[in-house]
């Protein structure tokens, strides 16, 4: 029997409802699912169908059979029962709950976004929340909206979704009673505020100071172009004083926007440059419809160029670079692969455009920026280095004078680890050799960079939290005439407090093995400075005591003895102690001025100064401190908080004792306690190392020696002996 038959039974029966309540009785029909639900929509009411679902034979249909009766549901009070119903909606998934929904009344809709029971039975995620409260109208939605305890806590939507609805809505002061409920990040508001009207967007951004100037451009390229370049006519003191160019703006419209406004560019009272910054930024797609027929040849050749997609210059140093010039906000370029000729023609661009920016990648693509001065002055340098090197060295003998150079022209970073460290300009390739301040990456790159251009192989390895270089297929001389050729480690940064002051590097061309001890300190805690197994296994070879002083020696940086100028040093300085023995105050003024004759430049290299005063010149059996520090402070005047080398001493003898380090006059000066504390502060950081206590003030003794990223390269302080 068929759909008729069963149809011709209904209508010929009073009680219709125990038909269909009868498993037996439909079982010996054939129909479909669409028949099926027109024979219940036809004959059974709102609540008789609603009963239905609380039949088991009911209950086992599936979940779209088991939809489709509900929505013939038109009673929304019995629908709003049925819905809360468990045995009738078992096994309906939430997003079959969601479409029912969405077809009732905003009332019904409300009173079960307000059911936390509901929402939790069902599991309704927020997104599905989103589409109940999406197709609610308007006011219900801004009401709903404006009920951040409901928005927030019960239904527990994250801001952008709450930002995504309200953008949805057509009333102004609706979406301003939610931007004033919420505490929304500015992004947020942003994207909420480009919904306004024009006059309402420029009325906002006029008056609220809290905008950066990223959320400020974008709410200006939402302008109609019309309202755009009136504004930027108009407000020109607003832009400068914000720093926002009108190509930043452009540069982020549409096509058809672009070209309304170049069609306006005159009429804005825009600079050459701002016009051709403009001209630049534009589409490939718009530079093909403007009509540049009367163009000054200065326009025609900012269209000419080619640009990334955020719209930096892609820099062609063959054709002519005074066509480039002041168009410096547009380049930013990377120079690490230039050949000796590019590197001359961008020379000459740095002195066309001398405010271009200039990268190096470095961690995994992040950039890092120095000025062309910068580059100039780091490029000449190396220039005059590589152009020192013998042709005749060996490529061991070459990185032994580069490793050497590089150590007497930067020192660690001495605001590292402090609240004012400076985490990309230490790590900018050229800002570093002409600030003379890194840290370990950063100057590993620099090593790398200068190594590449002379064709030696290396790679920058990192332990996660050391980073070093991997010298590759480099051949060394041994002390007994033999050579061997691999993978060996230099570690630039540990070298550095070493060749400041002519000592022996104790991390040049040495094994993994030999770098790992290196990693454990005096009190035989390993730092794991170097532990990276899988890339330097076969960093097998290295260099014994006596090969690494030949090696010096045939370089002219050790004397013919093997040598290495720190002797000279260390004999002046035990000389000095030999002398003032029985004169402590005198003694250390000694030492101080025997620092600034060997190292002129000691207070601006903090980090080699601290060394060098804590492992050498002031670890002293005739010293009988009861507490040294040597460290770093800055002045309380000081909004930089620039750093300033100070030595602090305690002793029976001479009581306590503050000397900071003067660079203007180029010597240590003594204060007394007041007025040292009076004038200078300890950066936070190194605060929190001594709970909130200042180093001079803790109860320990304390000699304080020179963190190089966790750990510290040693300076050699006899000949063959290490402290």
């Amino acid at each position: 029997m068929d759909c008729q038959d069963l149809r011709k039974l209904l209508e010929e029966t009073d009680n219709r409802f125990s038909v269909f309540a009868s498993r037996q009785i439909l079982n010996q029909y054939d129909l479909n699912v669409t028949e099926f639900i027109d024979l219940i929509n036809d004959f059974l009411s709102d609540a008789e169908k609603a009963n239905l679902l609380s039949m088991p034979h009911f209950q086992q249909l599936g979940p779209n059979i088991k939809v489709g009766i509900i929505k013939l549901i038109s009673d929304e009070g019995i629908l709003l029962q049925t819905l809360n119903e468990d045995g009738a909606m078992v096994g309906i998934p939430s997003y079959y709950i969601i479409d029912i929904i969405k077809n009732m009344s905003d009332a019904s809709k409300t009173q079960l976004l307000y059911n936390q029971e509901f929402i939790k039975k069902y599991e309704i995620a927020a997104y599905e929340i989103m589409k109940i409260i999406k197709s609610l109208s308007d006011s219900e939605k801004a009401q709903i909206l404006t009920n951040d305890d409901l928005i927030k806590n019960k239904l527990q939507l994250a801001d952008w979704q709450i930002i995504n609805l309200a953008k949805e809505l057509s009333g102004e002061d609706s979406k301003r009673d939610i931007l004033k409920k919420y505490h929304f990040e500015k992004y947020l508001m942003v994207e909420l505020i480009t919904t306004f009207s024009d006059k309402s967007k420029l009325e906002i951004l006029l008056e609220d100071k809290n905008f950066d100037r990223n959320d400020k451009i974008n709410i200006l390229k939402s302008l109609n172009v019309d309202a755009l370049s009136e504004f930027i006519k108009n407000n020109k003191e607003f832009c400068e004083k914000n720093n926002i160019r009108p190509y930043q703006i452009v540069r982020l419209l549409k096509p058809e926007q672009q070209l309304s406004f170049v069609a306006d560019l005159e009429n804005m009272g825009l600079s050459l440059i701002e016009k051709r910054e403009v001209l630049v930024v534009l589409k490939p797609e718009t530079k093909q419809n403007v009509d540049s027929t009367n163009f000054p040849i200065e326009y025609k050749t900012a269209l000419s160029m080619q640009t990334t997609e955020i719209g930096n210059i892609i820099i062609d140093l063959e054709r002519k670079l005074e066509d480039y010039q002041g168009l410096d906000n547009l380049i930013n370029v990377n120079p690490e692969k230039f050949t000796n000729d590019q590197r001359m023609k961008f020379m000459q661009l740095c002195d066309i455009c001398p405010n271009l920016r200039i990268t190096n990648i470095l961690d995994k693509n992040v950039e890092f920026t120095s000025t062309s001065k910068e580059y100039k002055e780091a490029e000449e340098w190396i220039s005059s280095l590589i152009g020192s090197l013998n042709p005749e060295y060996s490529d061991a003998q070459k990185i032994a004078v580069i490793d050497n150079a590089i150590g007497k022209k930067i020192s660690y970073s001495p605001t590292f680890d402090t609240e004012v460290f400076d985490v990309t300009g230490n790590r900018a390739l050229w800002k570093i050799i002409s600030s003379g301040y890194g840290v370990c990456n950063g100057i590993a790159n620099v090593e790398k960079y200068i190594l590449d251009k002379i064709g030696i192989e290396s790679e920058i390895v990192s332990s996660g939290t050391h980073s070093f270089l991997k010298i590759k297929n480099i051949e060394l001389p041994l002390a007994n005439g033999e050579t061997v050729k691999g993978n060996t480690i230099l570690d630039p940064t540990w070298n550095l407090s070493n060749h400041r002051f002519g000592g022996r590097p104790n991390n040049f061309c040495i094994s993994y093995e030999e770098a790992r001890k290196n990693d454990i300190d005096a009190n035989g805690k390993d730092h794991f400075c170097h532990k990276n197994d899988s890339s330097l296994e076969d960093t097998t070879i290295s260099l014994d005591e006596q090969s690494l002083r030949n090696l010096f020696m045939s370089v002219g940086l050790a004397d013919k003895e093997g040598n290495f100028p720190i002797k000279d040093l260390l004999d002046k300085s035990e000389s000095i102690h030999q002398r003032y023995v029985n004169q402590p105050d005198v003694n250390i003024r000694q030492q101080f001025l025997l620092l600034s004759q060997v190292c002129p430049e000691f207070a601006n290299c903090q980090n080699s100064s601290m060394s060098i005063l804590s492992n050498v010149l002031l670890n002293n059996e005739n010293f009988k401190f009861n507490k040294c520090v040597v460290n770093r402070v800055y002045k309380k005047e000081d909004s930089n908080k620039e750093p300033i080398l100070y030595v602090y001493i305690n002793s029976n003898e001479l009581g306590e004792k503050f000397y900071y380090a003067d660079e203007n006059k180029g010597q240590f000066i003594e204060l007394p306690q007041e007025e040292f504390t009076k004038q200078f502060e300890c950066y936070e950081g190194d605060l929190e190392k001594t709970n909130g206590i200042r180093p001079w003030e803790t109860i320990e003794e304390q000699k304080q020696e020179i963190d190089l990223s966790k750990s510290s390269g040693k300076i050699v302080a006899k000949e063959g002996e290490e402290r």
